[in-house]
C-alpha cells in the first residue's frame, strides 16, 4: 500500500490496530503457556507469528525474526526463546551476528536496524533506497556486509552500517539471497533466476545466469527459475534453490550453473544451507530434504512432531552444533546434532499449516 493510497487506514486507526495484535500476541502466548507447560516447567515463549529471519553466531546465542517486527533471542542453543523489542512493526526478513553482540536485521520499506548489545536495544540506520523492501543481509566481519534488495540493488557498508551505499544495480528484478565465503568472493540470486557474483568484494558484479525475454515468434513470456536462496561454500562452489523444486549450482565459480536432481517435488524451496564439509540442506513449503555426500543422494529426515502442511522458510547452522529450521505460525526445529539427516524436533508450539 503505497502513501497517499485511498484505501490506506489514518494514523490513528493502524496505531490502534498495532496495539491490538500486541495485545493478542501477549494473550495468547501466555494462554497457549499455561495449556502447554505441565507444573513446574522452564516457561518458553509461545511464538505464533511467521518466522523468516534466523542467525546464530555461537552454538548458543541466535536469533529469529519475522512478521510485525518480532525478534527473539535465545542463549541456550534454541530450546527457549524471548522477546526482544526491535522499536518497529514492519515485517523483518533476515538478521545476521557477526559474535553475539553485533548484528543487523532488515525488513519492509528501507528498514535496516542494528544491535551492539546483543539485543537489549535496537538503532535504525539509514537506508539509501528507503521505500525499498530489504530481503537478505550478510557480513562477513563486523564492518562489512551486503544487502539485496528491490530492482536488482545491492547496499554496502564498509562502517557496520554507519553508512550504506548502493555498491551496485541492474535491471528491474528482485534479488532474495546473498552469501558470501570469504571477504572477496560472493552471490546473489532472486527472480527469475538472475545470478550474480563478485570476486573483489563486490567492487565488481557480474551476471552469470537467469533472464526474462519474450519470445518474438510465439509473443510468451520466457524466463528463468526464481531463486529464494543460495549460500556460497568457497571461492568455487555455491548452490542456489527456488520455486518448482529447482535447485542448481557450481562447482568453477559461476562459469557454469547446472541443476541438481534432489528428487523434490514441484514447490517453493525457501532455503538452501551448508556445512561446508559436505551436508546440504534444502527446505520449502512441506519439504525438507538432506544431502550429506555433496549433493549426490537426498534423503528426507524425520521431524517429531511431523510437520504437516507447513511452510519452513529458512534453515540456518547453530554455530557449530547443528541446525535450525523456522517458518510458518512460530514454527522452529532443532536437529539432532550435527547430522541433519537424523530426527529434528520442535522446541515451540506454533499455528500447524499456518499460511
Amino acid at each position: 500500500m503505497k502513501t497517499g493510497d485511498p484505501s490506506a487506514p489514518s494514523a490513528a486507526i493502524r496505531a490502534c490496530t498495532i496495539l491490538s495484535r500486541r495485545f493478542w500476541r501477549m494473550f495468547l502466548g501466555s494462554v497457549a503457556l499455561l495449556l502447554v507447560l505441565p507444573m513446574g516447567a522452564n516457561a518458553n515463549t509461545a511464538i505464533f507469528d511467521d518466522l523468516f529471519g534466523v542467525s546464530f553466531p555461537s552454538a548458543e546465542s541466535g536469533w529469529i525474526c519475522g512478521r510485525w517486527g518480532v525478534m527473539y533471542h535465545t542463549a541456550d542453543g534454541g530450546k527457549t526463546w524471548a522477546p526482544q523489542d526491535t522499536g518497529t512493526d514492519v515485517t523483518l526478513l533476515n538478521a545476521f551476528f557477526v559474535d553475539p553482540q553485533k548484528g543487523w536485521a532488515v525488513g519492509d520499506t528501507g528498514t535496516i536496524l542494528h544491535t551492539a548489545n546483543g539485543g537489549k536495544t535496537w538503532k535504525k540506520q539509514e537506508c539509501p533506497v528507503p521505500s525499498f523492501y530489504l530481503m537478505d543481509v550478510f557480513f562477513i566481519s563486523s564492518t562489512t556486509g551486503w544487502i539485496v534488495t528491490e530492482r536488482t540493488h545491492i547496499l554496502y557498508t564498509d562502517n557496520g552500517g554507519e553508512t550504506w551505499q548502493i555498491q551496485f544495480h541492474d535491471q528491474d528484478y528482485i534479488l532474495k539471497s546473498v552469501s558470501f565465503s570469504d571477504p572477496l568472493n560472493g552471490w546473489a540470486v532472486g527472480e527469475y533466476g538472475y545470478t550474480y557474483h563478485t570476486r573483489d568484494g563486490g567492487v565488481h558484479w557480474t551476471h552469470e545466469a537467469g533472464y526474462f525475454r519474450q519470445n518474438w515468434e510465439t509473443g510468451d513470456i520466457e524466463a528463468g527459475n526464481y531463486l529464494f536462496s543460495v549460500i556460497a561454500e568457497d571461492a568455487e562452489k555455491a548452490w542456489a534453490a527456488g520455486i518448482d523444486g529447482y535447485v542448481t549450482r557450481t562447482l568453477d565459480g559461476g562459469q557454469t550453473w547446472g541443476k541438481v536432481d534432489t528428487g523434490a517435488p514441484r514447490t517453493q524451496l525457501f532455503s538452501v544451507v551448508s556445512d561446508r564439509s559436505g551436508a546440504i540442506v534444502i527446505a520449502g513449503k512441506e519439504t525438507v530434504l538432506v544431502s550429506m555426500d555433496n549433493g549426490n543422494t537426498w534423503t528426507p529426515p524425520a521431524f517429531e512432531p511431523p510437520n504437516k502442511y507447513g511452510w519452513i522458510y529458512r534453515i540456518a547452522r547453530r554455530g557449530t552444533s547443528g541446525f535450525i529450521a523456522i517458518g510458518g505460525g512460530g514454527m522452529i526445529y532443532l536437529s539432532d546434532g550435527n547430522n541433519p539427516s537424523s530426527t529434528w524436533h520442535r522446541v515451540t508450539n506454533f499455528r500447524q499449516g499456518a499460511k
